[in-house]
């Protein structure tokens, strides 16, 4: 028997959100977050570390464990890939070229993670 979906969101959710947590901690490779003197900058990965990281940890586990409120809370954290991903390709697109391609890559597999929970969920009558 091969794995189960829940467990593969599980995982998904749980890469996403140490991804975000440690990505935003060192800004995506541009420095710690908290030596930045430029507070400008540090709008996305403050918001990685604060909201995105915490409530994707929290989905996963909900999820993994087959907890009623693992839905929800994954169906929110679906919403704030989709807010994220269009927001980092608002800013991209808005600033021109040239634009790491980085920033075009991850936000694709956000909005994937989520259209295939958000189906699977409406699939399984989660919701």
């Amino acid at each position: 028997m091969g794995l189960q979906t829940n467990n593969i969101f599980a995982f998904l959710f749980i890469s996403t959100g140490f991804f975000a947590v440690i990505g935003a901690l060192f800004t995506w490779g541009d420095g710690w977050l908290f030596a930045k003197e430029n507070a400008d900058n540090m709008l996305l990965p403050l918001a990685h570390l604060i909201v995105s990281g915490p409530i994707s940890l929290l989905a996963a586990f909900g999820v993994l464990y087959k907890k009623r409120w693992g839905i929800a809370i994954g169906l929110v954290t679906c919403g704030v890939y989709i807010f994220g991903s269009v927001l980092v390709y608002i800013l991209v697109f808005k600033n021109g070229n040239p634009y790491p391609v980085r920033f075009l890559i991850s936000p694709i597999f956000g909005l994937g993670i989520s259209i295939w929970f958000i189906f699977w969920a409406i699939q399984n009558k989660h919701v």
